[in-house]
């Protein structure tokens, strides 16, 4: 393939405006309290090869969509117009490539960054304890997502190709420095050293994430386009991996017999209650965010991934009204008027929550320097159900249930490790 001398011997021109200053500052008033801040400039490179998704221009591509609760295409029909007559003067069954699907880049494409800002203080607390709470966050500027510069116009009125900006073309997808985030978070962390055969590590996080796309590709039922990629602001909202509380806290227990512990140094006790350790993990957290979709293709647009309109209902029940039949307040969207975009935002819907606990039992037997390590390990040790996200498809008739499970039941299992 020969280049045209418009963009030189590269893909993307070069970005030499990457300038990433970085300060921090710590003070310590005494030897109990410190305090630390810091801000910086950080860039980020990209991540999939999205620049070589042109590719696939040189030999053509064409897509059409189906819409998933009643498809008309098949593995064996994959295009519509196949045996027809066709624009092109081809004989069937070659496809006619009219109206192709375009890939295309920003040539002046511009490094995503992010601009990130802390402040923490740390008070000790005894010889082997301390106790840090701190704020940290971000605001990402020029972050990638694809988009349709091709989108075409709702109504109900024409074929969806003749209401597109260039109708020669289905879409023409770019991937560009459209996107944006932020980033606040509250933490709390208490550490205690091992001492006396006691370690704790806790931590609780309060944040909130936001942005207008959570990331180039489809993620956690995010869309792999804008539902109208004329109005990015349309699609800001919660980040589909935001997690308003989060707790987590490790703990570790030796039991104080056998030899260097302060009972049954010796003897039979030592033999027997010596060597035995205790430990767990308790992590309990928000769910995440999820967007309600319409299941159809309202807008008349070829997308099928519309939203709904929004009822003024607060969409999320209060906790003790949540059941696996009725997780969310399905009365706060409805379906929008034919021709539209629905006014509903991103990821409006907060799913099930996650609480489980580990544990484990450890007996070391020791060889002088060698030891033998026998471990018995539980995996959510209170068989805890764990939901998945609820169905959010309006037109679904599974809309605001849930059926099924994040993760297994109860988990046990046994190991043995010798240790030279």
């Amino acid at each position: 393939m020969a280049r045209d001398g418009r963009l030189g011997d590269r893909l993307i021109s070069d970005d030499r405006t990457n300038f990433a200053p970085r300060i921090g500052w710590a003070w310590n008033p005494s030897e109990k309290w410190s305090y630390r801040a810091g801000t910086g400039i950080f860039y980020m490179q990209d991540t999939g090869n999205p620049r070589f998704d042109m590719a696939r221009n040189l030999s053509g591509r064409r897509r059409d969509n189906t819409l998933l609760l009643t498809p008309d295409l098949t593995l064996d029909t994959p295009f519509r117009g196949v045996g027809t007559a066709n624009d092109c003067g081809v004989a069937p069954p070659l496809v006619c490539l009219t109206n192709i699907y375009v890939l295309g880049n920003v040539p002046d494409r511009k490094t995503p960054y992010m601009w990130q800002y802390l402040f923490n203080v740390q008070r000790e607390l005894g010889s082997s304890t301390a106790l840090e709470v701190g704020y940290l966050g971000s605001h990402s500027f020029r972050l990638e997502r694809m988009f349709d510069w091709n989108e075409t116009i709702p109504s109900t009125i024409g074929s969806v190709q003749s209401r597109k900006p260039y109708p020669e073309y289905t879409k023409v997808q770019e991937i560009g420095n459209v996107a944006e985030a932020k980033y606040n978070s509250l933490a709390i962390k208490l550490t205690r050293r091992l001492h006396q055969g006691l370690s704790v590590l806790g931590g609780y996080t309060l944040s909130k994430s936001t942005d207008n796309g959570s990331g180039i590709r489809v993620l956690n039922g995010d869309t792999l386009f804008p539902q109208n990629s004329f109005c990015l602001d349309c699609e800001w909202g919660l980040s589909v991996f935001d997690v308003r509380h989060r707790f987590v806290t490790s703990v570790l227990y030796e039991l104080p017999f056998g030899q260097g512990k302060p009972f049954a140094q010796t003897g039979v006790g030592a033999k027997v209650l010596g060597g035995w350790q205790l430990s767990t993990i308790i992590n309990k957290s928000s769910g995440f965010p999820r967007t309600v979709f319409t299941g159809s293709d309202r807008s008349n647009t070829g997308g099928g991934q519309d939203r709904p309109n929004v009822t003024g209902q607060d969409p999320n029940l209060p906790g003790d009204e949540q059941t696996i039949a009725r997780w969310f307040n399905t009365s706060a969207y409805v379906t929008q008027a034919a021709g539209t975009f629905g006014n509903a935002g991103r990821d409006t819907v907060i799913g099930p929550g996650i609480f489980r606990v580990d544990a484990s039992i450890i007996r070391n037997f020791r060889f002088g320097a060698k030891y033998i390590q026998f471990r018995l390990e539980a995996f959510n040790v209170l068989n805890n159900t764990i939901w998945n996200d609820p169905n959010t498809t309006l037109s679904s008739p599974l809309y605001g249930t849930i059926n099924s499970t994040r993760t297994p039941m109860r988990e046990v299992q046994l190991g043995l490790k010798f240790v030279f």
